[in-house]
């Protein structure tokens, strides 16, 4: 396909695409408190594991 530039199609895209992306950003400020609670309990199980690689590599140096 060929692009031949079209303004008034290239300004009507161009505003839907900033149209979707203000969207999107708003749906993404708005969702902080959906994600913040999955973010905490990633966070502890990361920690959790931590803890546990520390302790096996303590145990396996006191050996």
């Amino acid at each position: 396909m060929i692009y031949v530039p079209d303004s008034p199609l290239d300004r009507k895209l161009l505003s839907h695409s900033h149209d979707l992306v203000r969207e999107a950003m708003a749906l993404l400020r708005r969702s902080d408190h959906l994600v913040s609670g999955q973010r905490l309990r990633d966070e502890l199980e990361q920690e959790r594991r931590n803890a546990a690689r520390r302790d096996r590599q303590r145990t396996a140096r006191d050996r």
